[in-house]
């Protein structure tokens, strides 16, 4: 009989350990991870509307995740275990997938392009003209700064970096005359042309898949998919919030190899 108590004992407290449990993860508060592109204060301000989106389709709170750098966001990303969903350019997307097994969701309809940039009134024709000239781009391994990379191969032929927070950041900088040159998504360049700015492309990048959202591999293939789902669903009024147009569903083998990019930096 003492036996048998024990063996009920034992049971229920397997049996509350697993309510407690349950409870628990039901209460975790879920974390979208934004890579930099802006600064903190306004990342966050930005894609809380998409975090609570997430969150009230999956029934749990979610919030958003920051980091003030990319070097910090590249250390950070590489712990699955701390964020549900990533919104990522395609070079960490693609690493996500392959090294942390991450799901890719949906994705920014199209691609996209970095062009170097100067000011129309100085004689630039090309990016060897630019070397040991100061360039503004994201840090690194933000996109814009490892296709930036890509354009001075040699090692002892390169231009001073400048880090700056977003690309309004680094054109500021290319007005103010403190650097030679700044690296920014192509379509800022035609919105700033249309604008009368006085810039001229120097070289345009590669074309790579827009930014996607994925999930970790510990959130379950339900939640994914519901998800996806109302992501591909969202409002007109969420889009205009976070400054995206929509989303369509993505898939793995549209980034396959954009990871490569980050093999020159450390930690890969």
């Amino acid at each position: 009989m003492h036996r048998g108590q024990n063996c009920i004992g034992r049971l229920a407290s397997i049996i509350a350990f697993a309510l407690l449990s349950a409870a628990h993860c039901e209460a975790q508060v879920l974390k979208l991870a934004v890579q930099p592109i802006l600064s903190e204060r306004v990342t966050k301000g930005a894609f809380t509307p998409l975090a609570h989106y997430i969150g009230q389709t999956l029934g749990r709170p979610c919030q958003v995740a920051t980091n003030p750098n990319f070097l910090a966001y590249w250390q950070m990303m590489r712990k699955p275990h701390e964020y549900a969903f990533m919104l990522n350019a395609a070079h960490f997307t693609d690493y996500s997938l392959k090294h942390l097994g991450y799901h890719v969701l949906v994705k920014e309809p199209g691609t996209v392009s970095y062009s170097l940039v100067a000011r129309s009134s100085e004689m630039i024709f090309g990016p060897s003209d630019l070397i040991g000239q100061r360039i503004a781009t994201l840090g690194i391994p933000s996109m814009g700064a490892a296709l930036l990379s890509r354009m001075f191969p040699h090692a002892t032929r390169q231009p001073l970096i400048v880090a700056v927070s977003d690309a309004a950041d680094g054109l500021r900088l290319l007005k103010e005359h403190k650097v030679a040159a700044a690296m920014i998504p192509t379509p800022l360049v035609g919105l700033q042309m249309s604008q009368g700015g006085a810039l001229t492309v120097v070289a345009t990048s590669r074309s790579v898949p827009n930014v996607a959202i994925s999930a970790a591999p510990w959130v379950p293939a339900a939640e994914r998919a519901r998800v996806r789902y109302a992501l591909l669903r969202a409002p007109s009024s969420l889009f205009r919030a976070i400054g995206l147009p929509r989303f369509v569903a993505a898939r793995a083998n549209q980034y396959k190899g954009q990871e490569q990019i980050l093999k020159q930096y450390w930690g890969y």
